[in-house]
């Protein structure tokens, strides 16, 4: 198994946001990124499905990596890689 792969299954951060609606779940998720190092995974849990298409619009806007989401029995799983640019 790669190391991305390794990585993207053991997050630093397990972030809840399951019962929130938008724009919630990507408020929460840019408060978690912001405590984190370059190349962190973090994960959300988010109970609100419309969650994969802000997340990945907002992992867009901000330069992050959507690594992947799944399906679950409460809803979905986001994993966000954190990619901090450095100034030249």
């Amino acid at each position: 198994m790669s190391q991305d792969i390794t990585d993207a299954t053991n997050p630093a951060v397990f972030i809840d946001a399951k019962g929130l609606k938008c724009p919630m779940p990507v408020i929460k998720l840019q408060q978690a990124i912001r405590t984190q190092p370059n190349g962190q995974v973090v994960a959300i849990e988010c109970t609100d499905l419309s969650a994969e298409k802000d997340i990945g619009s907002w992992c867009r806007v901000n330069k992050h990596e959507f690594i992947k989401v799944e399906s679950c029995d409460f809803g979905i799983i986001c994993w966000v890689k954190v990619i901090k640019l450095t100034a030249p």
